[in-house]
């Protein structure tokens, strides 16, 4: 059992753990997945209570990785619709809420 204030440390069984728990896609994409194209990052990672806890992390695509250092998972999907709804239409995109 870890103390309380102890640090969590990421290893290789963890990163397999996460890789198989999201069916070795990206947690915000769903691009596979492989070691060579893949970063670790927190979930929330302005979270002040168990912020480096395993459960905040999570596996995306390295393209993405430096946007989510800095911004949660909410942050960013808002941000992929705003992209979408400025710049979809010259690309052939276009955006429709579905139930949740």
């Amino acid at each position: 059992m870890r103390k309380k204030n102890e640090k969590f440390k990421f290893f290789s069984e963890h990163f397999w753990k996460l890789m198989k728990d999201q069916g070795g896609c990206c947690a915000l994409t769903g691009r596979k997945l492989t070691p060579d194209n893949t970063e670790v990052e927190l979930k929330e990672p302005y979270k002040e209570e168990g912020r480096t806890e395993f459960d905040n992390h999570y596996l995306v695509i390295r393209s993405l990785a430096a946007m989510a250092r800095y911004a949660s998972e909410e942050e960013i999907i808002g941000i992929a619709i705003e992209i979408v709804k400025h710049r979809g239409k010259e690309k052939g995109y276009a955006l429709k809420k579905g139930k949740a």
